[in-house]
C-alpha cells in the first residue's frame, strides 16, 4: 500500500465527500476513486459502504483510518525534524487561539516563546473554538487554546485537551457604578443595566442565569455581545454596562482599579476551563511540546502566585 493512497482516504474519510476530498487533494474525481479503490485491492478488504449518493466507512475503513492518521502523522513528525535538525526546513509551529485567551495566555507565551527560541517561526491564528476545531481537523494547527468545558471540546475523542489553570467568570464594572454603592448586589439588580457576554457563551450556561441574556425579556435595557474582550475595556468605562468575563482577562484592570468586580449574590459559580487541544493521532513536533511546555510551566507557578 502506497502512503499517497493513505493520505487521500484520511481525506477523504474527513470530508465525507468524494468532491471536497477531490478538491482538497487537487484530484479529478475519478483519480480520488481509483486511489482508493487500489487501497482496497492491495489490502483485501472493501473500506467503504457505497450507494448512489452516499458512503459510510465499514469497520475495515474505520480500523484504516485510525492507525492510518497515527502512521501518516508519525512519518511527518519524522521528515519534520529529520529537515530541521539538517537546516533544510526551519522550524515552524502554528498555533491557534480563541479571543480571550489570545490576549491574556498566549500574547505573553508567544513573547516568552519567541525570546528563549529565535530560530523558530510562530504563527498565531485568533478564531471562534469552532473555526479552531475545523483547522486542527484540516491539520491547519499544531494545536489551540480555548475553552473546553463549556464547549463540551473535552469530550471529544479524537483530541487531547491539556487542562491550564481555571479562571473564575465574574461580572465586572466601572468604578463609581451604581451598583458598587450598594450594601449587597443580587443578581436580579443587574436587569437595571445594559449586560455583556462573550457571543460564543453556550446557551445551556446562558440559561443558568434565567433570561438576564436575553433580548426579549421584559425589562430588557441593553445586550452587548462581544467575541473581542479589549474593546469592550474601554466600552465598559464610558457607560453602566455590567460585563460577565472570566478573570484573567481583566487582572491587570482589576489590580489597577480601572474595573471592578462586583460580588453578585446568587450567580452561579461558573469557571471557564482553558485548555490547550491538539490531536490524538498526530504527534506535536518538537518545537510545538516545547511551547505546550513552557505555557502549562508559566500557567501553573502564576496560578500560584509565584
Amino acid at each position: 500500500m502506497e502512503l499517497r493512497h493513505l493520505r487521500h482516504f484520511i481525506v477523504l474519510a474527513r470530508l465525507k465527500s468524494f468532491s471536497k476530498a477531490a478538491n482538497e487533494l487537487h484530484l479529478a474525481q475519478p483519480s480520488l476513486s481509483r486511489s482508493i479503490q487500489k487501497m482496497e485491492e492491495r489490502l483485501g478488504a472493501s473500506l467503504l459502504a457505497r450507494d448512489e449518493k452516499h458512503f459510510a466507512l465499514t469497520e475495515y475503513g474505520r480500523l484504516v483510518l485510525a492507525q492510518g492518521e497515527l502512521i501518516v502523522s508519525q512519518l511527518e513528525y519524522l521528515e519534520s525534524e529529520i529537515k530541521t535538525k539538517q537546516g533544510l526546513e526551519k522550524a515552524k509551529l502554528v498555533i491557534g487561539a480563541s479571543p480571550i485567551p489570545s490576549n491574556s495566555i498566549i500574547g505573553p507565551a508567544v513573547g516568552r516563546f519567541i525570546r528563549d527560541n529565535p530560530d523558530i517561526s510562530l504563527e498565531l491564528k485568533v478564531e471562534s473554538w469552532s473555526r479552531l476545531y475545523k483547522l486542527l481537523l484540516k491539520g491547519e494547527l499544531d494545536m489551540f487554546i480555548a475553552e473546553t468545558n463549556a464547549t463540551l471540546l473535552d469530550q471529544r475523542d479524537n483530541v487531547i485537551t491539556q487542562c491550564l489553570p481555571q479562571s473564575q467568570a465574574i461580572f465586572c464594572c466601572r468604578p463609581h457604578h451604581p451598583l458598587t454603592r450598594l450594601k449587597t448586589v443580587y443578581l436580579p439588580s443587574l436587569r437595571d443595566y445594559p449586560v455583556g457576554m462573550p457571543s460564543a457563551m453556550p446557551q445551556l450556561l446562558r440559561q443558568r442565569f434565567e433570561d438576564l441574556f436575553e433580548e426579549d425579556r421584559h425589562d430588557f435595557v441593553g445586550l452587548v455581545k462581544y467575541a473581542q474582550f479589549q474593546p469592550i475595556k474601554s466600552a465598559i468605562k464610558e457607560c453602566d454596562m455590567v460585563v460577565i468575563t472570566p478573570d484573567i482577562s481583566v487582572r491587570e484592570e482589576l489590580a489597577s482599579g480601572e474595573l471592578v468586580a462586583l460580588d453578585v449574590v446568587g450567580v452561579p459559580n461558573i469557571k471557564a476551563s482553558f485548555s490547550v487541544v491538539s490531536m490524538k493521532n498526530r504527534r506535536l513536533s518538537h518545537s510545538a511540546e516545547q511551547f505546550v511546555d513552557s505555557l502549562l510551566t508559566h500557567s501553573s507557578a502564576k496560578a500560584v502566585g509565584f
